[in-house]
């Protein structure tokens, strides 16, 4: 079946995309009614004429492409606008290419948004990495040297997206107050809110606040005040000894991962049931728990990034298996539940250990 040259014109009139054609001598042969809207036509003018141009493109593709006799494509700016432009050989029966076939689709609300799209995300990517720092320095400060035969121990392996996962152990007086806290969600908000935790944690430490619900309870006053969504919240668990007494005194906010004490080998589990910081609860109170740090005695607060920690019971028996290892060593407890329990990169894992020799 053949057509005629009059309907294949209607046909590339048809077109939203703008079409020409450029003979073997770079002058333009044709064009159809959407390039002449666009860029103007005259017959016999040089390819690059439209353009507003004095001379051919450094690459001219139409050259190309009738010298290679294969496609090529490019993306172009012209006149304020982005086009995404396909060059074609328009060959004989005979295989020879005697023009090349020009189409100009206009990209320009496509490019922009991709353009856009890359400056949030590298936006995005930078505040990610501050995000990082800040977790970090929360997190890579040394260890107070407590006295009294106390000694502290702690692990931190971060996931790839930034979380909230943070603790922190600091000696006020005769007081240590250690807790670990895990901010909802990843990414910026998590990290400046464990900021604004630490902080708050300190402030009321400073006035003098020493039972954990107490330190607790004015944390979550001042949070309240930020008015943030209620998808946010803070979950914690707080721990203040009395380094005379060697007495402890624990609080929970809604931490989901029940902190255990090893002495003489046995295990106990701190079960506290409480709620986050948050404002669903309508103020409820948060309560203390307490018992004697005895000597020999070790605690460990830590995160959910331990794997299956919650359904599967082996996971807590290897847990404690080698937290109760005799002679034991705090590095390589660490080291251990890392290589064996920690194998999911999604989960911030955080570690916090308390020894008494």
């Amino acid at each position: 079946m053949t057509y005629s040259t009059e309907y294949i014109t209607s046909i590339i009139n048809a077109m939203s995309d703008m079409v020409r054609v450029i003979g073997r001598d770079g002058k333009v042969l044709m064009t159809n009614s959407a390039f002449d809207e666009r860029f103007g036509y005259e017959e016999g003018m040089e390819c690059y004429a439209p353009f507003h141009q004095d001379a051919r493109c450094e690459r001219c593709l139409s050259r190309e492409v009738i010298l290679t006799g294969e496609t090529q494509r490019l993306t172009r700016k012209l006149s304020g606008r982005v086009y995404s432009v396909t060059v074609s050989p328009l060959k004989d029966e005979g295989d020879k290419t005697l023009a090349a076939v020009e189409v100009f689709r206009d990209i320009t609300l496509d490019y922009n948004i991709k353009q856009n799209l890359l400056m949030q995300n590298a936006k995005m990517q930078k505040d990610l990495q501050l995000a990082r720092k800040l977790q970090e320095a929360l997190v890579k400060g040394a260890l107070p040297k407590v006295g009294g035969g106390y000694e502290l121990s702690a692990g931190f392996f971060p996931c790839e997206a930034v979380g909230g996962d943070i603790y922190d152990c600091t000696v006020y007086g005769d007081k240590l107050v250690m807790y670990v806290a895990d901010v909802s969600g990843h990414g910026v908000m998590p990290a400046m809110l464990a900021v604004f935790f630490s902080r708050v944690v300190r402030a009321a430490c400073l006035m003098g606040n020493f039972l954990p619900s107490e330190i607790l309870g004015y944390a979550e006053k001042e949070y309240l005040d930020l008015n943030l969504s209620d998808s946010i919240y803070i979950t914690a668990f707080m721990t203040v000894v009395d380094l005379k007494t060697n007495r402890a005194a624990y609080s929970n906010a809604g931490f989901s991962v029940m902190p255990v004490i090893c002495h003489e080998e046995r295990f106990e589990e701190l079960y506290m049931p409480s709620h986050p910081l948050c404002d669903w609860f309508g103020g409820e109170k948060f309560e203390d728990g307490f018992f004697e740090f005895e000597k020999g005695m070790r605690m460990l607060i830590y995160t959910d990034g331990v794997d299956h920690i919650h359904s599967d019971p082996k996971v807590k028996d290897r847990l404690f298996e080698l937290l109760g290892k005799e002679p034991f060593s705090s590095r390589r407890f660490i080291s251990e539940v890392r290589e064996e329990l920690h194998s999911k990169p999604e989960d911030d894992l955080t570690m916090l250990l308390c020894m008494r020799g």
